[in-house]
């Protein structure tokens, strides 16, 4: 390979195709985002780590007093503020070698924590939740899927119809699942301890 050549890897991002799949449309606060990131590469990659990338951003219109210097006061001036609410970037596996043409699927479980906002949109406030897939690769650029957006809901706006998902827990005597609500073993009847 020649020096131009591994110049210019250094600047290029390996070529692969990133996309994203969710379980379902929306997630409610609290619960936890469950989805796919299917990666296509179309050269081979050594990934450092593959992860998501995922924020809760809110877009507000809020009014600031500035001083006018033509007014010699202060007015009141009407400005779009952004933060960050919410950022995370968990990892769905660690490092890997990604072969030219074998698409492969990770699995990803990130919780959205309870006490963050859901997503909004109204005249003076938006609250935004995005999320990407990333390969990270040593040194060169990371390749990233398109930021997606994603529903958040209020855990009293989830469908009637729809059961509240229920996270399992292994008991600690006969390692039988069972629900985490549950004080009692249904198996054993021994007592939870966690």
């Amino acid at each position: 390979m020649g020096f131009l050549k591994k110049f210019e890897n250094r600047l290029v991002a390996p070529k692969a195709d990133l996309n994203l799949r969710f379980c379902d449309s929306y997630v409610v606060l609290g619960d936890n985002l469950e989805g796919a990131l299917i990666v296509s590469p179309r050269e081979d990659i050594e990934a450092m780590e593959i992860r998501c990338e995922i924020n809760c951003v809110e877009t507000a219109q809020v009014i600031r007093n500035e001083y006018n210097p033509a007014l010699k006061t202060i007015v009141p001036r009407q400005v779009t503020e952004t933060r960050i609410l919410y950022s995370g970037k968990p990892s769905c596996n660690p490092a890997i070698e990604l072969i030219n043409g074998i698409t492969k699927e990770f699995k990803f479980s990130i919780n959205i924590p309870a006490g963050t906002r859901p997503t909004c949109q109204s005249i003076n406030d938006q609250v935004e939740w995005k999320i990407k897939g990333v390969i990270g690769v040593h040194g060169r650029p990371d390749v990233t899927s398109k930021e997606q957006c994603f529903q958040v809901v209020l855990p009293s706006q989830r469908p009637l119809n729809e059961p509240v998902k229920l996270r399992l827990v292994e008991c600690q005597y006969c390692q039988t699942a069972m629900p985490e609500s549950t004080l009692l073993c249904p198996n054993c009847g021994a007592r939870r301890t966690i």
